[in-house]
């Protein structure tokens, strides 16, 4: 197995502890924003119906530069007594750059990175925070999450991994196969992060996975079976844009051997090939439904960066099923592009 090297360069942030550690409120709730339209303000809301005061609750805005002040305008729209922080950069840190400033600026003990157009519902904090006080050594904590479109429309409820709240037990190998927690639903201790560092910038879409994987593998991991938050999928969100750019699978391909360093020497060769076998499948059927919307240059895009997830395989060969599946999917698509120019 080719593992990579951390460098300096790529390393996770480091994550300072907090310098005055009295009076410190219990959770702190970050929401990073760019650009945000109306949907930011059902996001606050979903918070603010359960915070407490801001002594045990602290809420920030943390902006990355969005342009014209309209953040701050948005946020006082539905919050005129300055409950809710605002925080602006004065350049664009990028995804996981004002991640890792929005973990920086948190005061709490429990961190909830909360995205702009996602919310909680209600009994989200009272939950998380017991399986924190249940078990000292939690690591992070998580819920399922209800997934809805740009028009609160359900589509699906995330999967359960057990039917009680409690510690996940053999949670490390289904963490590494593949991505199994929306960010709303998770919540990590500071010290966590501390211990651990931040998220790698050189990773665009799985930074999120790579980050639960690393705390699967040094702490326990509590699980509440209710799905608490809710996660939305438009075409505006970036998950949607980096999938229609085609830079979504390359970066999945690079996480997987990120986090196959991370595992013990007796699970990983199991653990990397459940992985690869499961994202090139998802690759496959993404470009099969590309195909069929008549989306030929992104499937195009897709399926080029199907070898660069078998490379992470090492050599071990490729069910032949999937070869069958990759092979009909390219004569379609160049029958396609045929079609395109002879129109």
């Amino acid at each position: 197995m080719h593992l990579l090297r951390l460098t300096a360069a790529t390393a996770p942030p480091r994550i300072e502890p907090i310098a005055n550690s009295a009076n410190r409120p219990r959770f702190s709730v970050m929401i990073p924003a760019f650009e945000p339209d109306e949907k930011i303000c059902v996001t606050i809301q979903s918070v603010l119906d359960q915070a407490g005061t801001a002594d045990e609750m602290q809420i920030t805005v943390v902006d990355d530069a969005s342009p014209g002040g309209h953040v701050e305008r948005l946020v006082r729209s539905i919050d005129p007594f300055r409950r809710v922080e605002v925080v602006t950069h004065g350049r664009r840190l990028g995804l996981a750059g004002n991640w890792n400033r929005a973990v920086a600026l948190a005061r709490g003990h429990l961190i909830h990175l909360l995205h702009q157009d996602d919310s909680v519902r209600p009994g989200f904090y009272a939950a998380i925070d017991r399986g924190f006080r249940r078990q000292i050594d939690v690591g992070m904590a998580f819920c399922r999450s209800r997934i809805v479109d740009d028009r609160d429309r359900h589509v699906k409820t995330t999967s359960r991994q057990q039917w009680l709240p409690g510690i996940l037990a053999n949670w490390l190998p289904r963490i590494a196969e593949r991505q199994r927690i929306q960010t709303p639903a998770a919540v990590v201790a500071r010290t966590t992060y501390e211990i651990l560092g931040g998220y790698r910038s050189d990773l665009c879409h799985a930074l999120d996975w790579e980050m639960w994987v690393r705390i699967a593998a040094n702490f326990r991991v509590w699980y509440e079976p209710r799905a608490l938050a809710i996660y939305r999928r438009h075409e505006a969100n970036e998950t949607s844009r980096l999938f229609a750019s085609g830079a979504v699978w390359p970066d999945m391909a690079r996480a997987i051997r990120i986090n196959a360093a991370m595992l013990p020497d007796s699970m990983r060769d199991a653990a990397v090939v459940a992985s690869v076998r499961w994202h090139t499948s998802s690759a496959l059927r993404t470009a099969e439904r590309q195909l069929a919307a008549g989306a030929v240059t992104e499937a195009g895009v897709t399926l080029r960066a199907i070898p660069e997830l078998l490379d992470a395989l090492d050599g071990r060969p490729i069910e032949l099923v999937a070869s069958r599946r990759l092979a009909a999917l390219r004569a379609r698509l160049r029958d396609s592009d045929a079609l395109r120019r002879a129109a």
